[in-house]
């Protein structure tokens, strides 16, 4: 199994936000391995905080480039 997302690459969560109510723009700084339920994963910094997180595969969701470079 292969990882959907690169290195510096942005994403969202999946959801409106994560369980602790945070949404916003992530970059993907680390790939992870395989969980015990075998999901990849990943390592994301909040590219307005600073603040990291581990999240699973199907938590995130790539940002449409064609709409962050229009502003909406």
């Amino acid at each position: 199994m292969s990882h959907k997302y690169v290195m510096g690459q942005l994403v969202h969560s999946a959801a409106a936000h994560f369980a602790d109510r945070t949404s916003g723009t992530y970059e993907v700084v680390r790939l992870m391995p395989e969980n015990s339920s075998g999901e990849l994963g990943y390592r994301i910094r909040d590219t307005a905080s600073g603040a990291q997180r581990a999240v699973g595969e199907s938590e995130i969701r790539a940002v449409d480039t064609k709409q962050a470079a229009q502003g909406h």
